[in-house]
């Protein structure tokens, strides 16, 4: 009686074992990996064998090659809902990814024209004007300013605002966020924004406005943030 034993290709066995090894740290990001050559004596395969796997890798996000240097790891990319309103240290949290802030600037300041619009303040009312960087393992992913008006938050410190200001929004200050409006765009990096997220300038960037309210029918933030585009994909779950 024949076996009814399936032996998996081998080019998924490549798959596997790389993906292992991505995903128990023992190649990280930036890691290069064996060349083609290299893999085929390993495994005792094809060259077609190897190219097969590796493209399978490069386009699930695993891997990506660069051009006369060979293939490398790539950190799989953090993806960010945006029919929903989750704070960054929530996106984290269930993507069980370590996260840190830092704060760039935190100042009172007069609102422009745009701030007023966007958080239906008077001409040049005073509003927290805060610039951090948020890191996912370590890693830069996140530029943000955020502009929050002074009235509604009179005791805002800078120590809130190197956590999650919507932690201390729903659970220190037991107020409800309802929903938000928000736009994306493609941009490429400035030299600032570039140096914040240790990409290199014109790097391609993706830029959100938000502006969130609560449920109490108004707005209590407008922020400006800059996305790395290589950390993150913006997922949209839409019904017909």
């Amino acid at each position: 009686m024949g076996s009814d034993i399936v032996k998996t290709p081998v080019y998924q066995v490549i798959e596997h074992d790389i993906k292992e090894k991505i995903m128990k740290g023992e190649l990280n990001h930036g890691d290069m990996i064996h060349s083609e050559n290299e893999l085929k004596e390993i495994y005792s395969v094809s060259r077609m064998t190897v190219r097969q796997a590796l493209n399978n890798l490069v386009n699930e996000g695993y891997l990506y090659r660069h051009k006369g240097k060979g293939t490398f790891v790539h950190n799989l990319k953090i993806e960010k809902k945006i029919q929903g309103l989750l704070g960054f240290t929530e996106e984290m949290r269930r993507m069980n990814r370590k996260v840190s802030n830092r704060l760039i600037s935190f100042e009172v300041v007069k609102a422009d024209d745009e701030v007023s619009e966007k958080l239906f303040l008077k001409k040049n009312e005073e509003v927290f004007l805060i610039e951090r960087i948020r890191y996912g393992d370590g890693i830069p992913v996140l530029f943000e300013k955020l502009f929050i008006p002074k009235r509604l938050f009179k005791n805002i410190e800078p120590k809130i605002m190197a956590s999650s200001f919507y932690d201390y929004v729903e659970h220190e200050l037991n107020i409800k966020i309802s929903y938000c409006i928000q736009t994306v765009e493609a941009k490429s990096a400035n030299q600032n924004v570039a140096e914040l997220l240790d990409i290199q300038r014109h790097a391609p960037v993706l830029y959100m406005t938000r502006n969130t309210f609560l449920d109490r029918g108004y707005p209590f933030e407008y922020v400006k943030s800059y996305y790395r585009a290589d950390q993150y994909r913006f997922i949209q779950h839409a019904v017909r």
